[in-house]
């Protein structure tokens, strides 16, 4: 994919690449699907084929027809595309991203496009699909790729791509330690460590919301939180299903209990914006009468009143270990030994309290 340099040059330069692998036979694709495939504007891509008219690689644009490729594909540059393109398999597309995902994604692209190669993003329909594996295969054989990179992928996923002996990085929690590289937070540590600094402030009864999906990193945390081991301490699951009214009803359901906890764990940064604004329209003061405490972090919590809680990873330095780990698949190195824990700043905040 094209990196922020010039759009255009970086247009150029990509079709070029893909002309050369031969992803594209007899005619271009039109101007709309080239647009949503480099995720650029229809102008831009405008401008980068009369580059490649001028250059005799494309004919003239006609009303009503495609683009005619004009060149004979060089399938001696083919092995070196393919050796540095890379496969990103998500949930979300790309625009659907948080925006520490979207850095790693921009590092990346630029470090791969720096070697002349190529960063793919795929988010398929059938992703959340029972079982999405049957549709793996002809996808790795449609969209050839040395390597992949998998965000919050099921296990399913994980061992399909385990058994294939396809080069692949989870960026992500993995559901068994030994079965693929990968790289993420501890979850169940980290959660760990925030129930004890909620325990320390006197918070004796804590919830922790439960996003949908069947991710390994939300059940360690689970886990995590539970697992505090201190006296008269407990958790108390509180499942949402992904929405802003969903996570209301769980903090409804939580807080009319019998004994209601005095304070969440958020595994998910929108968790945390939902409950806070919504204790506020409850009169629930934070952090007087609430404590709150986030698992994840990005950029828009700093505008938070009052400070949030939690925990802060560098989304330079992650995205730096992902190249790293990238570079070791493409060399054939299945990088398995590499610590695969990333440590995460205590954000001290003021969202917790202090329970007498």
């Amino acid at each position: 994919m094209p990196v922020r340099s010039s759009l255009v040059e970086e247009c150029v330069r990509v079709i070029r690449l893909r002309l050369e692998a031969g992803e594209w036979h007899g005619g271009l694709p039109g101007e709309r699907a080239l647009a949503q495939f480099l995720e650029v504007g229809r102008d831009t891509v405008r401008l980068a084929l009369q580059r490649l008219e001028h250059d005799k690689v494309l004919s003239p644009s006609k009303a009503g027809s495609k683009r005619t490729i004009l060149i004979i594909p060089d399938r001696s540059t083919k092995g070196l595309v393919k050796e540095l393109r890379i496969g990103v398999l998500s949930p979300r597309r790309l625009e659907q991203l948080p925006q520490p995902t979207l850095f790693e994604i921009d590092h990346l692209r630029r470090a791969l496009a720096e070697k002349g190669g190529a960063l793919d993003l795929f988010s398929p329909s059938w992703f959340e699909q029972k079982d999405p594996t049957k549709h793996l295969a002809r996808l790795v054989e449609d969209e050839p790729c040395s390597a992949w990179v998998l965000f919050r992928t099921s296990e399913q996923i994980q061992r399909w791509f385990a058994k294939s002996g396809i080069p692949c990085l989870v960026r992500g929690y993995p559901f068994s330690a030994d079965l693929l590289p990968h790289l993420d937070v501890d979850w169940e540590a980290t959660a760990r460590h925030a129930s004890g600094r909620l325990w320390r402030h006197g918070h004796r009864r804590v919830g922790i919301l439960i996003p949908p999906g069947l991710l390994r990193g939300v059940e360690a945390a689970v886990q995590g939180a539970a697992a505090l081991g201190e006296p008269d301490f407990s958790v108390i699951e509180m499942p949402e299903n992904g929405t802003v009214e969903g996570v209301c009803r769980a903090m409804t359901r939580a807080l009319q209990t019998k004994n209601p906890p005095t304070a969440i764990i958020a595994p998910r940064t929108r968790q945390v914006a939902t409950a806070l604004t919504w204790l506020g329209t409850q009169g629930i003061r934070v952090p007087a009468d609430f404590g709150i405490i986030s698992l994840g972090y990005e950029p828009f919590m700093d505008h938070l009143v009052p400070e949030l809680s939690g925990y802060r990873v560098d989304p330079e330095t992650v995205s730096k270990l992902v190249i790293r780990r990238v570079k070791m698949l493409i060399s054939g190195i299945p990088g398995r030994g590499s610590n695969s824990w990333i440590t995460p700043e205590v954000v001290k905040g003021a969202s917790i309290g202090t329970r007498g």
